[in-house]
């Protein structure tokens, strides 16, 4: 396949998220379509993916130093930076680190972007370790609100979740795990996107699903051996990162995709998706896909699910609609603000804790005001 002539963009956005995506490029190979955005210049250093560096003239590829304001100021200088890239994009898998600089600053203004573009948008965000403080933390929580209001789906992916089974404690090794982890994940839902086997389930389908579904968890699981079908419904029933989802909200649709050899049998198909559906929502919808791939997966069983949890927006109450509109209104009002602070854009910054104290409360707190 073409890279170009795919629908299906994967985004990096700052040097995590690039980082991940650089993985999935290696593991999958040349013809993924895939982009990576930073302030920094030093991710685009190498000519593994295509590589777009914001804030050229504000930041001059220093980077934001962990200030999330100077990276959303560097994005909306030239916003149009993408447009370029996007040509026969439909959907778009977004990968980010929130907490630092980059990623919580510019993602949801390039969601923002990509919708502009009709482009539908699905993110997985990873958040800060406990042990990194609470102001990281309230940093990362701050931009995943922003996020979600922007994006048609939003994935949180706490990151001591992704190194829980790490053999090593070692700092380095840890964060290159989750890395890691994330990568392998992402390149096992791009082959259920990109290459399907007798159950189709590709980028279209994946783009209906994910229309206005707000929140998602995912994970995957791999087995190997006779009772492989089990080992993998038994990894993913206790997976950490589908057990809050599981456990606060209602699902809506689940999105599977099951990868083997040519050994792949009936049997095992439907004990996993019996199985998974039984624990996770026996009444949700529910889309399956088959991926045969005997060079890659000769002997072994691999699963990746994406759970949708049911939106508290979707919701067709007076109230819920009231506070749609007041969302927007918000937002438009916002966005006026902004418009009318660019006239002092030469004045010094007022910032405080990383915040740009001349963007609107209401903006920089995602809340919504009572009209």
């Amino acid at each position: 396949m073409k890279t170009e002539s795919s629908s299906l963009l994967l985004l990096g956005v700052g040097g995590s998220g690039s980082a991940t995506v650089r993985g999935v490029r290696r593991a999958y190979g040349s013809t993924i379509r895939a982009l990576t955005v930073d302030t920094d210049a030093a991710s685009g250093s190498t000519s593994e993916v295509p590589f777009v560096l914001l804030g050229g003239d504000r930041l001059a590829g220093r980077g934001a130093g962990g200030l999330a304001a100077e990276a959303r100021a560097a994005f909306l200088d030239k916003p149009d930076v993408l447009d370029m890239h996007l040509d026969g994009v439909r959907t778009a898998v977004v990968v980010t680190a929130l907490g630092g600089g980059t990623g919580s600053g510019a993602t949801s203004e390039i969601v923002k972007r990509l919708s502009d573009h009709g482009i539908a948008s699905i993110v997985f965000a990873t958040h800060p370790f406990p042990f990194e403080g609470e102001e990281r933390i309230a940093a990362a929580m701050t931009a995943f609100g922003t996020i979600e209001h922007a994006a048609d789906v939003t994935v949180p992916l706490p990151l001591d979740t992704l190194v829980a089974d790490a053999l090593s404690d070692n700092m380095k090794d840890s964060l290159q795990r989750a890395t890691d982890t994330l990568s392998t994940a992402l390149t096992l839902f791009w082959r259920i996107l990109e290459k399907p086997g007798y159950i189709s389930l590709d980028a279209e389908r994946l783009r209906n699903a994910i229309a206005g579904s707000g929140r998602a968890r995912f994970a995957t699981a791999t087995a190997f051996g006779p009772d492989r079908a089990e080992d993998v419904l038994r990894n993913l029933s206790s997976s950490r990162l589908l057990a809050d989802g599981a456990a606060h909200a209602p699902i809506k649709s689940i999105f599977m995709g099951i990868l083997a050899g040519d050994d792949l049998r009936l049997s095992e198909v439907a004990r996993v998706a019996d199985g998974f559906r039984a624990a996770f929502g026996r009444n949700a919808s529910f889309q399956l896909g088959t991926v045969n791939d005997e060079a890659t997966f000769s002997g072994r069983l691999s699963v990746a699910v994406l759970v949708f949890e049911e939106s508290a927006l979707s919701k067709t109450s007076g109230e819920s609609r009231k506070s749609i509109r007041a969302a927007a209104k918000n937002r438009k009002n916002a966005e006026a603000a902004l418009a009318a602070a660019d006239r002092f854009s030469d004045s010094e910054k007022t910032m405080w804790h990383d915040e740009d104290l001349d963007i609107p409360t209401y903006l920089r707190r995602n809340l919504t005001l009572d009209r």
